[in-house]
């Protein structure tokens, strides 16, 4: 048996998984095999060693690693074992189960869901007497989080807060843990918690689970936070056999807990260990490790690999500096259906840092007809938030829309509740009408005062928007209804979902601007036909470019009809476009609008964006964010949006921060096997209004040599050479910088990027009055105003409002504030 697993392994790995007595830590690079040591130490221990196997646990952070690494097992000792290998909550329940009496749990104790927990959170803070349009439900659960994932206790938290917002917080904790208590339930980071107190608290118990317990392993170390990194001491004890595999490169969970110092001192926390380095890579070509290894080599936090494969060379990484977000996803989608011919779409993936910039890229997917998937996502208009928004511009189109109207009539809340909608329901069914109907003739009778004028105002509402809905453009429309509904300060929160859905919510501004600067212009905003609109495919007999197939009429698809091809504008051949539409046509009160005014074609346009799920049918190119793509591995990578602000992301702000987002990054590319692409764009429209951008600082950090940049932002003189690809008559432009220097526009593309700010104390301006309403500028976040400050001097924690970020949190020395 030992010879047939040392076959399987390379003498790196070998040493790892025949490691004797005592802890060890193995640094496994990105595709190095760090499963493959975990899964040979396992059937090592039980076939040579002879060690039972209840007395082997391996515990990991997702059910699909912890059955994958099960697996493996089983296939190596040919059959099923005892051994427990499982996530850490699966682990802490399983004791918990059965001790959990000891530390307060009664036997059948529940355990809350995210639902449950915020449901809980609600009612806590109403005990609390606390606003919950100040303490908003998630952002309190997230802090909570972060308490109990750091072992802190109310009162222990209590300790360590000052200000208004903090002490609320502790005063929501206790209240939420008492609650907790009373419903005999407990959330997903007491099981750790409680885990760690039982082992702790009843040290005969902990000693016994130290013996039974001969030998653990802890797949992701680097992603371990305090309460994990307790119970693992707890479990192991200082000189225990602990196998743990990690990589420090890829540490990018600091948002959710992680603390990466687990791995760096691992030392420390095990005396004595044995430290060894995977750095045989099986996975990418030696370019894409080189590139980002020179990357990640600029981070300080980290012990330092150098990653080799037995494949030499590979394609250079290619760099493509776009004008836009249109132009970027044109030139993503062009390489994908380019790479085709010798990868199914299957093999490629794209990623983003946020799942706000989807949008574009799945219309140019669709409108090629390349098929996709969302990972760990939801696609674009199927997110609650935009989904909520066209919900208001379906009722501002035709107030008879039920189902949109029932959607919004207490979206955002706005003291409409379940009996009030439930009355109005009964209502319009006994009148055999519509719910518009209802609220317009005010049939209120049976509801009290209050619940009539909230109906009164949300019907004005309604009113408001489709009068203002005939002098604005459809932009500018869905700007009004964030502001109107409450939408834009519902999620300007200092919150990360919030922020994520304010997000997606801006983007759905520019894409409803995008589409009426199309609309004017005579251009359809989505394309069934695969060809550019300029070719001959695209036309029908009659000269349309968006002719409706057989089986589109026969099945009734709704199809967008560009302007220049309505009855009455100009002929499609000419070229000519048709003159601008100016603002929506005014809306009456019957709800009929014309067949092909923009905000019907929009909505025509949204529907059908949202019903093509069978063009991911084989499930087609991958897209998600970097963060989601830990683990994964594709032929063909692209990375777009590698802009300033986006990564690193604008929250960014200390040093730690710009780590983290450098490690995001070098995941992203590590995910690569042969080709690697990079993508930027000059200028990306945010809310509406377009943003000049600056490139993400971590381009410069690549080597030249390494590259082959394309520049789209030049345009192209002379007519493109023979056998050149064109797009709207435009030749992709590739730098003519000799290999080996950096591109031009690396190195002074647009106007000077602001260096970002360093983590020493000279970031805080000496002539910045750290008081309440002092005006300040950030680097990246824009003009803003200080709202609170905790201490004094470089330590002093701020509390700022920015006019394009909301509200952050900030350390003054890291900032980077200067006075406005």
């Amino acid at each position: 048996m030992s010879r047939d697993l040392e076959h399987q392994l390379n003498p790196e790995q070998w040493e790892a998984v025949r490691h004797g007595e005592g802890p060890q830590l193995v640094l496994a690079g990105a595709g190095t095999g760090k499963t493959r040591v975990i899964t040979h130490r396992v059937a090592w221990l039980i076939a040579e060693r002879g060690v039972e196997p209840w007395r082997i646990a391996g515990v990991t952070f997702t059910n699909k690693a912890a059955t994958e690494m099960r697996e493996r097992v089983e296939k190596l000792l040919g059959g099923s074992t005892e051994v427990f290998l499982g996530t850490f909550h699966r682990f802490a329940l399983r004791l918990l189960r059965r001790y959990g009496e000891r530390v307060g749990l009664p036997r059948g104790f529940a355990i809350l869901d995210t639902s449950d927990q915020l449901a809980v959170m609600k009612r806590a803070l109403e005990a609390a007497q606390l606003d919950d349009s100040v303490f908003a439900p998630r952002a309190v659960l997230s802090r909570v989080s972060s308490a109990k994932n750091r072992l802190l206790g109310p009162a222990e938290l209590e300790r360590e807060s000052s200000g208004f917002f903090e002490q609320g917080v502790v005063r929501a904790y206790s209240s939420y843990q008492r609650l907790l208590r009373e419903s005999g339930g407990a959330d997903f980071d007491d099981l750790i918690a409680l885990a760690v107190r039982l082992l702790e608290q009843e040290e005969e118990l902990g000693e016994r689970m130290r013996r039974r317990l001969r030998y653990l392993l802890v797949d992701e170390f680097q992603d371990t936070n305090h309460a994990q990194l307790r119970l693992i001491e707890t479990l192991a004890g200082r000189g225990g056999n602990l196998t743990a595999v990690g990589d420090e490169d890829q540490g990018i969970y600091r948002w959710r807990g992680a603390e990466l110092d687990n791995i760096l001192e691992f030392e420390r926390h095990f005396p004595g260990a044995v430290v060894r380095k995977l750095e045989r890579n099986y996975r990418s070509t030696q370019t894409i490790l080189d590139a980002s290894g020179h990357l990640v080599s600029h981070n300080v936090s980290r012990r330092g690999k150098k990653l080799w494969t037995e494949t030499t060379g590979g394609d250079p990484v290619r760099v493509y500096r776009a004008r836009d977000e249109a132009d970027e996803a044109r030139w993503i989608v062009r390489t994908l259906r380019g790479a085709h011919d010798a990868l199914s779409y299957r093999q490629m993936a794209v990623l983003m840092r946020t799942n706000s910039q989807t949008r574009v890229l799945e219309e140019e997917l669709m409108r090629h007809q390349v098929p996709y998937h969302l990972v760990a996502g939801t696609r674009f208009y199927e997110r609650a938030e935009v989904k909520d928004v066209v919900a208001y511009l379906r009722v501002v189109r035709t107030p008879q829309d039920n189902l949109s109207l029932r959607r919004i009539l207490n979206t955002p809340p706005r003291g409409i509740g379940k009996a009030t909608q439930n009355t109005l329901f009964q209502e319009a069914d006994e009148l055999g009408h519509s719910l518009w109907d209802v609220l317009r003739l005010e049939r209120f009778g049976g509801l009290s005062p209050r619940a009539a004028n909230a109906l009164r105002g949300f019907r004005d509402l309604v009113l408001e928007l489709r009068s203002c809905s005939a002098e604005l453009d459809l932009g500018e429309l869905v700007e009004r209804i964030l502001e109107r509904t409450g939408y834009e300060a519902l999620y300007r929160k200092d919150d990360d979902e919030a922020r994520a859905r304010l997000e997606n919510l801006r983007e759905l501004v520019s894409a409803a601007q995008e589409f009426a600067e199309d609309y004017g212009e005579g251009h359809p905003a989505f394309l069934s036909a695969s060809a550019p609109p300029s070719s001959p495919e695209a036309r029908s007999a009659q000269g349309s470019l968006l002719a409706p197939s057989a089986a589109q009429t026969a099945a009734g698809a709704a199809v967008a009809v560009p302007a220049r091809a309505l009855p009455g504008s100009e002929d499609p051949e000419s070229g000519d476009a048709p003159a601008s539409r100016g603002p929506l046509a005014a809306l009456d009160d019957s709800g009929e609008v014309e067949e092909d005014d923009p905000l019907t074609s929009f909505l025509d346009y949204v529907s059908l964006v949202s019903d093509t799920d069978a063009l991911a049918a084989d499930r087609g190119v991958s897209l998600m964010t970097l963060h989601a793509a830990k683990g994964l591995e594709f032929a063909l990578v692209c990375v777009a949006g590698l802009e300033d602000g986006l990564i690193p992301h604008f929250n960014s702000v200390s040093e730690d921060e710009v780590e983290e987002e450098r490690r995001l990054l070098y995941v992203g590319m590590t995910r690569a096997r042969q080709r690697l692409m990079l993508s930027s764009c000059q200028r990306r429209r945010v809310a509406g209004r377009y943003q000049d951008q600056h490139p993400s600082p971590f381009l410069d950090e690549l080597p030249a040599e390494l590259l082959e940049v394309e520049d789209g932002t030049v345009p192209a003189i002379a007519p493109a050479a023979s056998g050149v690809y064109t797009y709207f008559g435009r030749a992709p432009h590739t730098s003519s910088a000799p290999r080996g220097e950096p591109p031009d526009w690396l190195r002074r593309d647009g106007p000077p990027r602001t260096p970002r700010p360093a983590a020493a104390p000279e970031g805080l301006a000496a002539d910045l009055p750290l008081e309440r309403g002092q005006g300040v500028r950030h680097p990246t976040l824009g003009s803003g105003v200080i709202l609170d400050v905790e201490g004094s001097g470089e330590n002093a924690k701020l509390t700022v409002f920015f006019e394009r970020g909301g509200k952050r949190r900030l350390i003054a020395k890291y900032a980077g504030l200067r006075p406005r």
